[in-house]
């Protein structure tokens, strides 16, 4: 396999949590990465549009500088949204020997391999609040989180493992069980009418009072608004039937419903 991603991770960038998905890279070959990148890209390509890439060159760091470039290259012409390169002994080489036009370099960090992503000292780019949409700086500067709210999106088929469902703009509805492996995100709210037992990830454009209902909770990670709970933090006493889980702060809660 040329390119994967791992589990989407949070990244704490100016005071706000961003949820972020890290693509490894296995095979620097420009023909076989570019096959990976599309059939990646085609699996959900609302999703790879909009979720913020951090590009993990590890397992090809003895390509050498060049094919390492021509990889960062090769990745944004496919249309990922690349926002930096995972930190360790091929970023390091590439910042070394031209940072021109290369983004930042991101030290992964927490356990079991999620947790926050700090920018590396000194590569940090601003935003320019200038460039955003007349909308968006409203909402920045009110502080609320920008949401374009759509129709709610329905899925009446088991999700198995490996997939991924994704509501743009909406809530997600799934009717049917979500297998361990699977993943669901939604720019709004989440309800699975059956067990849950993937990952779920609600407001993942920041809306912070979307909220994750379910009929059954065995989830391995749950999110709203970028702010998250792995298997491990998720105690035997909140699993179980009928459990609505909110945003209090920087704190997931859950409940029975």
């Amino acid at each position: 396999m040329s390119a994967s991603p791992s589990s989407v991770q949070a990244m704490e960038l100016k005071g706000r949590m961003l949820l972020v998905s890290v693509l490894r890279v296995h095979d620097a070959e420009p023909h076989n990465l570019g096959n990976m990148l599309a059939a990646r890209r085609d699996e959900a390509p609302d999703l790879m549009r909009d979720m913020p890439i951090v590009l993990d060159l590890q397992p090809v760091a003895d390509a050498g500088d060049a094919a390492l470039r021509a990889v960062v290259q090769q990745v944004r012409a496919a249309g990922f949204r690349l926002i930096g390169l995972q930190d360790g002994e091929a970023a390091q080489a590439l910042e070394a020997a031209d940072a021109a036009g290369l983004p930042p370099r991101l030290a992964m960090g927490g356990r079991g391999g999620s947790g926050e992503v700090a920018l590396s000292e000194g590569r940090a780019r601003r935003e320019d609040p200038s460039a955003a949409a007349p909308e968006e700086r409203d909402s920045a500067a009110s502080g609320a989180p920008v949401a374009v709210h759509s129709a709610t999106r329905v899925v009446d088929q088991p999700v198995r493992s490996g997939q991924q469902v994704y509501a743009r703009g909406g809530d997600l509805l799934v009717t049917a069980p979500v297998s361990a492996g699977a993943e669901l995100l939604a720019d709004g709210h989440i309800t699975v009418l059956g067990p849950l037992r993937g990952r779920a990830l609600a407001g993942v454009r920041g809306l912070v009072t979307a909220r994750i209902f379910c009929r059954r909770l065995e989830a391995e990670l749950l999110s709203i608004g970028g702010h998250y709970r792995i298997a491990e933090d998720i105690t035997e006493a909140e699993r179980g039937d009928n459990r609505l889980v909110t945003l209090a702060g920087e704190s997931l809660n859950i409940t029975e419903s």
